[in-house]
């Protein structure tokens, strides 16, 4: 046989029955679903590129939730991070989860949507740990230059301020790519 690029996939793709395709797509949110809560899984810290207002740019997040039947993912961030203005800019987000010890990477694409102060923000909250929320209620936006680090730190007598900085990436996912 004689390989050419793209095209040994093509055949594969083609020799594949559609519930064997279906079974990789079910396993894939299956393995996203308990990514969730397994903090050891690699799965749970997938890197999310986007292309912010000087070009592209990549971050390691924390996958906050997976539902496969609305093919949507979430992570979580502070309104006042730079990546907002890059998000609200264009949508178009790409995600890779990798897996070093099964070499298993899925790749994601899809539109995100911002939420603040909204149904989504107020049922998400509660289920951020107090030792999170604290990291919401600082007095600097994410990536501001402080002098002493103690400057940055915030006491749990700031909660009550967290919240307004809380927000959720709410991801509905339009493509995935299983390697």
């Amino acid at each position: 046989m004689t390989f050419e690029p793209g095209r040994f996939v093509f055949d594969l793709a083609q020799r594949m029955r559609n519930d064997e395709l279906q079974s990789i797509l079910n396993g894939t949110w299956q393995r996203l679903s308990k990514a969730v809560n397994d903090s050891a899984d690699p799965w749970r810290l997938p890197t999310l590129g986007t292309q912010g207002l000087n070009g592209p740019s990549a971050r390691t997040i924390v996958l906050r939730s997976a539902d496969a039947a609305n093919r949507v993912v979430t992570a979580q961030t502070d309104i006042r991070s730079t990546k907002i203005p890059g998000f609200r800019k264009d949508p178009r987000v790409a995600w890779l989860f990798f897996d070093p010890t099964k070499q298993e990477q899925v790749r994601a694409t899809g539109r995100a949507v911002i939420h603040h102060y909204d149904d989504i923000t107020r049922r998400a909250w509660p289920s951020v740990p107090e030792s999170n929320q604290i990291n919401y209620a600082t007095a600097h936006s994410p990536g501001t230059a402080i002098e002493d680090p103690a400057l940055g730190q915030a006491t749990s007598n700031d909660l009550a301020k967290a919240y307004e900085n809380f927000a959720v990436i709410r991801c509905e996912i339009t493509a995935i790519d299983w390697l």
